[in-house]
């Protein structure tokens, strides 16, 4: 039986392949993207992050309190990195990403107990 990591530096990171997890908030996603770039040296990218740096917003949503991401500027942005690959994209979803960007994609998830008690701590 192969380990997680084997299954992920053969097909991942011997060759530059590009992969995007997503999933809910607190299911693990910076966590698990930024270990895998650590090991493997591919680059991490949080998408939140990366708005917030370069102010990639259409607006604000005044009902929920937070601002509208200017999607449409986040892919221009990433373009370039992503035709290089050996990128861990972040992000709580992925229907607005080109599919071409990605080799695979992994959705995580955790249980619902689990996941409570980690929002509530945030």
């Amino acid at each position: 039986i192969w380990s997680p990591w084997a299954v992920f530096y053969f097909f991942f990171a011997s060759d530059k392949r590009l992969r995007l997890d997503f999933g809910t908030p607190g299911v693990g996603k910076t966590t698990l993207g930024k270990e895998l770039a650590s090991k493997s040296g591919l680059k991490y990218i949080n998408v939140g992050d990366l708005a917030r740096e370069e102010q990639l917003y259409d607006g604000y949503d005044e009902e929920y309190d937070c601002p509208i991401l200017d999607e449409d500027r986040v892919v221009d942005e990433l373009d370039n990195q992503m035709r290089e690959g050996g990128v861990i994209v972040d992000y709580h979803g992925c229907d607005f990403f080109p599919e071409r960007w990605f080799h695979i994609v992994f959705v995580l998830r955790t249980d619902t107990n689990v996941l409570y008690e980690r929002l509530e701590t945030r």
